[in-house]
């Protein structure tokens, strides 16, 4: 569940902010967001639901730690996701990190 998602992520101790970004991006942030569903449909209904979305993360710390500790967070919770990429963004000097995850909705 999303309510799961956000504890985890909260508890990690790093900005997150959810379908907006954070009140002080001159530091390191996160952002999450739902953005479609993957649902299981048997006799012409929804039998379960599942809400996929985006958790991503910008800091200028190249050490890896942030990483480190958000897929522990992600771990802690019933949650599929993937790493998708891990970019440099030139302009503002961050690391994004974007994972994919899925979870029952």
């Amino acid at each position: 569940m999303l309510d799961d998602l956000k504890a985890a992520l909260d508890a990690t101790g790093y900005s997150f902010a959810h379908f907006g970004w954070s009140k002080a991006p001159e530091g390191d942030y996160g952002v999450y967001a739902e953005d479609s569903s993957n649902d299981l449909h048997a006799d012409n209904r929804h039998a379960e639901r599942a809400v996929q979305g985006t958790v991503d993360y910008f800091t200028r710390d190249d050490s890896g730690a942030a990483k480190i500790v958000i897929e522990a967070a992600l771990e802690s919770i019933p949650c599929a996701y993937y790493l998708n990429s891990v970019q440099f963004e030139e302009d503002t000097g961050f690391i994004h990190y974007e994972w994919v995850f899925e979870v029952m909705g």
